[in-house]
């Protein structure tokens, strides 16, 4: 019996030992791992634009870290989303983790998959003072941290100069002048509006700024918390007006639904459409060349008798860094707030982004002028902020949002109402 006992006992040491090896070998290194003294840090990003500056700060990190190694692995949007429902089914989430704030987020951290890092933060005072009002709390649950900012990002409605120069055009800052707008293009044969339909998710931009500006952003929250549905009148009235102009004064250029998201940018930066609405980070196109200087920006218009003000943004602190619950919590804090600072990021946000810091230490003299303006009159104007609609809604309702807006612009004859009615 007691033989029986001490063999049971090793076999059980053997399997306990088998499996601790297996945790730290995940799949995608999402795990944290140690050789010798080294912790190794893996951290997943979608800041591929910014990679080459970003991996300048990790070997700095790294440098002055000898007992830490961390590395990057950078993805393409779609691409950090795929990977990232992996992760979640096989609660593999890598050490760190540059993801969207929203409602996968919220999941993570539900699940206990992020790390919580108040009290790291509690005693980095000068560093939590500096963050804007609204970042630390964007990716903060139950009254807890678990994520840092990396970047206030806002979408407005860029302009091509020349064109509306040349055809006696002002920026629209109502929907009725936008609609004037169209139709003056459309007379003229010039492409109104360019935007990436087969996306889908540009589309939604379009109506979900239409329903703040209409209804304000109370509708959302209810249905976002189950206590209303999609087809509250701002809703209703936004699918309406949003179908009017891409379908009935066509606003959006022809094959619209077919064009993805590079197409569509092409098009703008191109010269051949004279509207495009986008978030900030489209400026890595416009500041290629000379097109900087053709190109202007406005807030999203306003809807006459709405609730939503004009500098309400449609943005907010849309992605920060996290640690998983399951990682070096001390190494992994170290490295996303130094990657995090403002020093480590002054090169990226002197590029075409907007600092989540008070305190960022732009020097205007090597910022392009487009970029410094855009950066100047959001800190001046911004009254506030609301989240974009795919990433603040369950995947469920985000994919049934998605495929609604895409019914209502395209050649669906079914009414706006029951379109949206499909989100629940």
């Amino acid at each position: 019996m007691k033989k029986g006992l001490i063999l049971l006992l090793a076999m059980m040491m053997v399997v306990m030992a088998g499996c601790s090896n297996a945790g730290n070998k995940a799949e995608g290194g999402s795990t944290e791992a140690s050789s010798g003294d080294v912790t190794k840090l893996t951290m997943w990003s979608m800041e591929t634009r910014n990679k080459d500056i970003i991996e300048k700060s990790i070997k700095q990190f790294n440098d002055e870290h000898p007992n830490v190694e961390l590395t990057a692995e950078f993805f393409e949007d779609e691409a950090l989303k795929t990977k990232m429902k992996v992760a979640i089914t096989g609660n593999q989430v890598p050490d760190i983790i540059t993801y969207w704030s929203g409602e996968t987020f919220d999941t993570l951290v539900s699940n206990s998959m992020l790390g919580d890092i108040t009290e790291p933060l509690s005693k980095d005072e000068a560093f939590k003072n500096d963050v804007l009002n609204g970042g630390l709390e964007t990716f903060s649950y139950d009254g807890k941290n678990y994520g840092i900012p990396v970047l206030f990002s806002g979408v407005s409605l860029w302009y091509n100069k020349q064109i509306f120069d040349e055809n006696g055009l002002t920026p629209p800052t109502t929907y009725a002048e936008l609609l004037s707008v169209v139709d003056q293009l459309n007379a003229k044969n010039i492409v109104p509006i360019t935007v990436a339909g087969k996306d889908r998710w540009p589309v939604l931009h379009w109506f979900s700024y239409l329903a703040q500006r209409i209804g304000g952003m109370e509708p959302f929250e209810k249905a976002k918390k189950g206590e209303a549905d999609f087809t509250q009148n701002s809703f209703v009235k936004a699918g309406e007006m949003l179908r009017e102009l891409a379908v009935d004064h066509k606003g959006f250029i022809n094959g619209f639904l077919g064009l993805d998201y590079a197409a569509a940018e092409s098009l703008f930066t191109n010269g051949k459409a004279a509207m495009y609405l986008q978030g900030e980070w489209a400026m890595n196109s416009f500041l290629d060349g000379d097109f900087a200087d053709k190109v202007g920006f406005v807030p999203f218009p306003t809807v006459d008798g709405g609730q939503g003000g004009i500098n309400i943004y449609q943005g907010g602190f849309g992605a920060g860094m996290a640690i998983s619950s399951k990682t070096n919590q001390e190494a992994a804090y170290e490295a996303i707030r130094f990657l995090t600072d403002s020093l480590q990021r002054k090169e990226i946000n002197e590029g075409a982004n907007i600092s989540p810091m008070k305190n960022p230490g732009l020097d205007e003299a090597k910022m392009n002028p487009l970029a410094f303006a855009y950066d100047s009159s959001i800190s001046s104007s911004l009254e506030g902020f609301f989240s974009y609609y795919d990433q603040a809604l369950d995947a469920k309702r985000a994919e049934q949002f998605l495929n609604s807006v895409g019914a209502i612009v395209g050649q669906n004859s079914s009414s706006v109402k029951d379109e949206l009615a499909k989100i629940k």
